[in-house]
């Protein structure tokens, strides 16, 4: 065989080598993909395959972890001195050579001879910034820098898989939170009401999410005496749940406890929801009782949106009160309401979601239409009355309006 031969069968015998050596690297990352190694494990593999096989002496890679890009391997102090950098990169789509670019290649990339950004679909994962690989002779540049762009891209789809599938799960934990909370919560909710020839109640309640802030409820003091409120605890999700829970205990508590004046009752409550929310939380409540033998309805509106009671005279705002609850150390004066009902009243409690609700014209629902409404149907059942209230808010708002908030309706129908 004449030398020519020999240098051929030589050349080709390390190009066999060096492709087997790729196969290895990527059998390599194949397994440590599959073992679900850490992220951390993944890069520092990534970093020394291209060490190590194609003699990469300076990189460095840009990952998304998903809430912003980070410098993951090679030279941070290059990144750090280059806070445009990754500005600069999503301009790039493909493998370039920065050499080709020209004067338009931004400043920060010309201590690197290739850029390879690896993208899925058109979300960029990552982007590999390199000097130009070691060549032999036997050795095109372009098979090792397409070695860097498979490994790069099975490195990248790899992580960002992790990262989807750490957030499912997150979210399926999440999500099985939150229904166990709306299931705790549900137990919480009056599941009966009183409906009998005196007093009669419906409730609505329609979270804005699984769980929300509303709160009413309705005791029977004595044989004589029902109490009934209505709470609307500031935001939304796990954390207003919790205190919604939290209030009803303390009020459930302190009404069958009965403070001599509604003064210390008041003050009372103020002072456990400030306990509980340290001033960061508020609650606006409405809570009324009614005396069946006197007729008489005492009650407090502590900064709640005003039931409305509607009877054959007209329409009455009950709003006497005090301010919000869990604002002021002491609340600054607490004034009983307290009215005579001697004929068939509806009084119709509600949070501020049913009135807030916004149609397609960005309006939102009328106060003075609610009465009205309540005014044409009070004498109806009670179940009936609170339906005609949610179609006609859900015919307001239409197919493109927002319900942005809880809504609850306790509808109280009182016959003396």
């Amino acid at each position: 065989m004449s030398i020519a031969g020999l240098n051929v069968m030589d050349m080709l015998r390390k190009q066999l080598i060096l492709k087997q050596l790729e196969l290895d690297a990527f059998l390599e990352i194949t397994k440590a993909i599959n073992s679900n190694k850490s992220a951390s494990a993944l890069f520092e593999l990534f970093h020394r395959t291209l060490r190590d096989q194609i003699g990469v002496e300076e990189l460095l890679l840009y990952s998304n972890n998903g809430d912003d890009w980070e410098p993951v391997i090679g030279n941070k102090i290059i990144a750090e001195l280059n806070p445009d950098l990754i500005d600069a990169l999503l301009k790039f789509d493909s493998l370039t050579y920065l050499r080709d670019v020209g004067e338009d290649m931004p400043e920060a990339l010309k201590d690197f001879d290739i850029l390879i950004p690896v993208y899925h679909k058109d979300k960029p994962l990552a982007f590999l910034l390199m000097s130009n690989p070691k060549v032999e002779s036997y050795e095109p540049l372009e098979d090792k820098v397409k070695f860097a762009q498979t490994v790069s891209n099975i490195i990248s789809v790899a992580i960002e898989n992790k990262r989807l599938f750490k957030k499912e799960v997150q979210q399926q934990a999440f999500k099985r939170e939150l229904e166990l909370a709306a299931q705790v919560q549900s137990m919480l909710i009056p599941d009966k009401l009183p409906n009998n020839d005196q007093v009669q109640m419906s409730a609505i309640y329609l979270p804005h999410q699984n769980i929300g802030g509303d709160y009413y409820d309705c005791l029977e003091l004595s044989n004589k005496e029902t109490f009934f409120c209505i709470a609307d605890i500031s935001g939304k999700g796990i954390a207003a749940a919790i205190l919604m829970a939290n209030f009803q205990a303390q009020i459930r508590e302190l009404t069958k406890r009965n403070p001599p004046t509604v003064e210390e009752y008041m003050q009372e409550l103020n002072k456990g929801v400030l306990m509980s929310t340290k001033g960061e939380k508020f609650i606006t409540l409405f809570l009324g009782k009614y005396d069946r033998t006197t007729g008489v309805l005492k009650y407090v509106n502590s900064g709640h949106n005003p039931p409305i009671l509607v009877n054959s005279h007209g329409a009455k705002m009950l709003d006497r009160g005090t301010t919000i609850l869990g604002m002021f150390d002491t609340l600054p004066s607490v004034k009983m309401g307290q009215l005579v009902i001697n004929e068939e009243s509806v009084i119709v409690c509600y949070t501020d979601g049913l009135t807030d609700v916004v149609n397609e014209h960005n309006q939102v629902f009328p106060l003075e239409e609610l009465t009205r409404l309540i005014q044409r149907e009070y004498t109806h059942p009670v179940d009936a009355i609170n339906k005609k209230i949610i179609n006609e808010i859900m015919h307001f708002k239409g197919f493109h309006g927002v319900v942005s908030d809880d809504i609850t309706v306790l509808t109280v129908k009182i016959m003396p």
